[in-house]
């Protein structure tokens, strides 16, 4: 494609993403794919000027204000965006730029803020009195929206202060708002908000006020316009004199003044900021001495004295390419979803969850539709939503399958379920499923029975039910014989199932597999019973007794218990000497570590890695993946590195050594 239809092409699929966004609130790729589309325009231009035009979308902010249905106000000074960085090399140029800008002056410190992922707004107060709300707009002209604002409790009508005055801040929709409106709008058969941002943009356009008040909205503000004749002469400053006049900030703005700083507390952030109950997408860093603004001026859409760090996006876009359909240890069918490979919170997604085939429905989504994917609690990656806008007419309906697509068996739907099951017992999927569930970190923790061996074993005929895993041993040099397997793997296999049979009855419990029975219901239903048999013996009644226990946990755990063959396999288990009864914990004992941290570096000689992580779930505690201001406690082995160094910079986390930690928990066996 020739460099003049490509600046075409760019200009035109940025002005319809743009329209979309900031007049229509709907997202059709995520903000990394524009940003992406944006740079190249700006590099094409900047080597082909002659294709330069002055309405080019890399002259612009923000919004076209196509078809508002709102006043046109123009700003008395220009609302920029952001350029925008993504890694700390490119904070480090910023900074590089700005002190040749600034030459022999002395050397800035910057602010460090959360960057809002809402809706800017620009607000008027006149003698203190709120007369009037502009949206950014493009930059120069934004909306009227005054009429709205006035529904946002955190928008004053009036200041404690008598003065003429414009602030700028972000209107946001509160995540916990916005999770109560999707699933009111669920239930009313209507379509959900994709994110708190779109919500908010769209709330905030809304003809009806009433409906702007109902939604709750709120706002944070961050900037005075002209704060020099306010007496004010560092952005830092800034934030005290709008808390001081009455209005609402974040409270983040931290004064750093070194790279090195501010990666630290970038870092800090990006975890930090799931505890917030608003959206943030990145950090915004601005130099703090506001009489270098002008000596470093603006580019045309952006300040020279700020910068915007981007977080790894959370919600990305890809092709969806087809649906496989897997088959689990109860028979749940579930639809996944096979896309085009894209990083999503800093890694390669090419699956994701679609739950059930209603949901596929609900969100109608077709094979070779451009979706939208996010990490579900950071882990799971699921499908948000179908982008209906960009369809060609060649995407595929998805059909529901009527037979288990492992063993072929018809399909079953339980009424008021919305889950298709395989209702054969001996179907392969289910026998594997129950296999891999037993033997999991979380239940008995065998080392060296992964899904590949287990799969092997099966076709091999070595295994049938769970309690053939105690017989391997019969099977020892049949094993070492296997490719891939040796003495030495066996040896390590063998004597992690012999380690399980020490493993506590609420994890024996667990791996039964009862439907509904997780970790923590495992936990509890040992807690109360003491052993299988008392167990076995509860009634219905006795069960709902427990507090924590449903109707729906204590209807499968009867069920579960009705059948002969669980019966014979918690008999056979017995035999093999597994441990079906535990003293009941004191609830001090269980929970010495209740609501703290840890995180384990270093090479262990006392614990393995699992098991010293098990130790700390046992009595509370949570187990971390990163050092952060997050953690309580650093558990150090032998040759520790830039994790111990990490927290020691930090200073508040508290560093043990291993023997400190089995000295703990030993006194509390």
């Amino acid at each position: 494609m020739k460099k003049e239809e490509r600046i075409k092409e760019l200009r035109e699929l940025i002005e319809k993403y743009s329209y979309y966004y900031y007049t229509l609130n709907e997202s059709l790729i995520s903000d990394v794919e524009f940003d992406k589309l944006l740079k190249e325009l700006e590099d094409l231009e900047k080597v082909n000027p002659q294709y330069s035009m002055f309405d080019s979308p890399t002259m612009q902010v923000g919004s076209s204000l196509k078809n508002t249905k709102f006043s046109k106000v123009t700003h008395k000074e220009k609302m920029l965006s952001l350029s925008n960085s993504y890694n700390i090399g490119e904070i480090e140029d910023f900074i590089k730029r700005v002190d040749k800008l600034l030459e022999n002056r002395k050397k800035p410190s910057y602010v460090l803020e959360v960057k809002l992922d809402g809706l800017s707004i620009s607000v008027t107060y006149k003698d203190g009195k709120l007369v009037q709300g502009v949206t950014r707009g493009d930059g120069v002209i934004g909306e009227d929206v005054t009429e709205n604002i006035l529904q946002i409790q955190s928008i004053p009508k009036f200041l404690k202060e008598k003065i003429d005055i414009e602030v700028r801040g972000e209107i946001v929709l509160p995540i916990s708002k916005f999770q109560k409106i999707n699933e009111k709008r669920l239930a009313n058969g209507e379509e959900i908000f994709a994110n708190p941002r779109n919500a908010a943009s769209g709330t905030l356009r809304q003809l009806d006020p009433e409906i702007v008040k109902e939604r709750g909205l709120d706002c944070y503000f961050y900037f005075v316009v002209g704060g020099e004749k306010y007496g004010i002469k560092t952005h830092r400053e800034a934030f005290d004199f709008i808390e001081k006049i009455g209005l609402k900030t974040t409270g983040i703005d931290e004064v750093l003044t070194s790279v090195e700083e501010i990666d630290k507390r970038i870092e800090y952030w990006k975890d930090a900021r799931e505890k917030l109950d608003y959206e943030t997408d990145g950090m915004v860093l601005k130099v703090n001495e506001i009489e270098y603004w002008e000596v470093l001026g603006n580019t045309t859409k952006s300040p020279r004295w700020a910068i915007a760090y981007k977080f790894p996006a959370k919600q990305v876009s890809t092709k969806l390419l087809g649906i496989t359909w897997q088959v689990g240890r109860t028979g749940k069918i579930t639809p996944v979803a096979e896309l085009e490979e894209v990083e999503v919170s800093g890694s390669r997604v090419k699956r994701a969850s679609l739950h059930n085939f209603d949901e596929i429905v609900r969100k109608d989504i077709k094979i070779g539709d451009k979706v939208f994917i996010e990490k579900a609690a950071e882990i799971i990656p699921q499908v948000v939503k179908s982008i209906k806008e960009l369809r060609t007419g060649e995407e595929q309906e998805v059909l529901a399958p009527t037979t288990c697509p492992i063993c072929g068996t018809t399909l079953e739907k339980e009424e008021g379920l919305v889950d298709l099951k395989c209702p054969n017992p001996s179907c392969p999927a289910k026998v594997q499923g129950r296999f891999e569930y037993f033997v999991s970190r979380d239940g008995m923790n065998i080392i060296g029975l992964g899904q590949k061996i287990v799969e092997r074993f099966l076709e091999l005929g070595y295994l049938n039910d769970v309690t053939d895993i105690y017989r391997l041993s019969e099977h020892r040099e049949e094993m070492e014989g296997l490719e891939k397997m040796g003495k030495k793997s066996v040896e390590n296999l063998l004597n992690s199932i012999e380690e399980s049979k020490q493993r506590e009855y609420s994890k024996v419990l667990y791996s039964l597999g009862i439907p509904e029975v997780g970790k923590f219901m495992a936990n509890l239903l040992a807690d109360e019973s003491g052993n299988i048999d008392r167990l076995l013996e509860m009634t219905r009644d006795e069960l709902l007794m427990i507090n924590g226990v449903g109707e729906k946990v204590a209807d499968s755990i009867i069920n579960f218990f009705a059948s002969e063959e669980n019966l014979e396999i918690i008999e056979k288990l017995k035999g093999f000497g597994l441990n079906f009864s535990g003293e009941k914990q004191s609830k001090v004992e269980k929970n010495v570590f209740e609501g703290k941290t840890f995180l384990v570096t270093g090479k262990l000689t006392k614990f393995t890695r699992e098991g010293i992580k098990e130790e700390i779930e046992k009595f509370g505690g949570k187990n971390l993946s990163a050092v952060s201001k997050n953690l309580d406690y650093l558990i150090v082995g032998e040759k520790a590195g830039s994790k111990l160094k990490k927290a020691q910079e930090i200073g508040t986390i508290k560093i043990i050594t291993e023997d400190e930690f089995f000295n703990i928990v030993s006194e509390k066996e």
